[in-house]
């Protein structure tokens, strides 16, 4: 037998190199996931606690994405709200006339309230 004759069923290293290069260049077909979908997924699974996979099968999302969906909303604490009732935090111009008042609050109950420029004359 000749080393030059083709064996059935032997790779060789160099056929098995061009078999991997070819599984490199096969790229995923990737598809985006809407915010509607995601938060149905997430109230579903997490407040009425039904199985990822069947509410996945439902929404006609594939069950690792609904899971990846569900692992960064619990790692990030991803709030879909795009209507918050309060801010944390935020500000404007104001007249010279108007009053500046501080509200801090803990949940929906007001801890205190006071005017900010009356405390700063205090303190000075």
């Amino acid at each position: 037998m000749n080393s030059h004759e083709k064996v059935i069923g032997v790779k060789t290293r160099s056929m098995k190199v061009c078999e991997q290069e070819l599984d490199m260049k096969v790229k995923r077909v990737y598809c985006h996931i809407s915010k509607e979908k995601k938060t149905q997924l997430i109230q579903t699974v997490l407040k009425q606690k039904c199985k990822i996979k069947k509410i996945a099968k439902d929404l006609n999302i594939n069950y690792a994405t609904a899971k990846t969906i569900l692992h960064c909303h619990k790692k990030k604490e991803i709030n879909f709200d795009e209507q918050s009732e309060s801010k944390r935090a935020s500000y404007r111009q104001i007249k010279n006339d108007s009053r500046l008042y501080v509200q801090i609050k803990e949940g929906e109950k007001i801890i205190n309230q006071y005017e900010y420029f009356d405390a700063i004359k205090r303190n000075s």
